[in-house]
């Protein structure tokens, strides 16, 4: 099957703590998936968007210290044995 032209895409971001409060991956509130603007994907592509809104959110979040984690689907509510079509993560923190 031939895929459209335009595709939409969501994306959850989850960061894990360098803390013992924290256990694993968590959600940063909000919604678990929000869609990616189209607006942001007409001129770029979807890891060149993911790289871009990870390191935004990397300078908001340089008093944490830890993992953040991108992903990104080609539904609005994938299952949880689905796998993302891309997804990257960073380091938070100083070195």
């Amino acid at each position: 099957m031939k895929k459209p032209y335009w595709q939409s895409y969501w994306y959850r971001v989850r960061v894990r703590l360098d803390d013992e409060q924290w256990a694993g991956w968590q959600g940063l509130g909000g919604p678990e998936f929000s869609q990616v603007s189209n607006v942001a994907l007409r001129d770029s592509s979807l890891e060149a968007w993911a790289t871009a809104f990870l390191a935004e959110a990397r300078s908001e979040l340089d008093d944490l210290r830890g993992e953040l984690l991108i992903e990104c689907f080609d539904e609005s509510t994938p299952g949880a044995e689905t796998e993302p079509v891309y997804s990257a993560q960073v380091t938070l923190g100083r070195p």
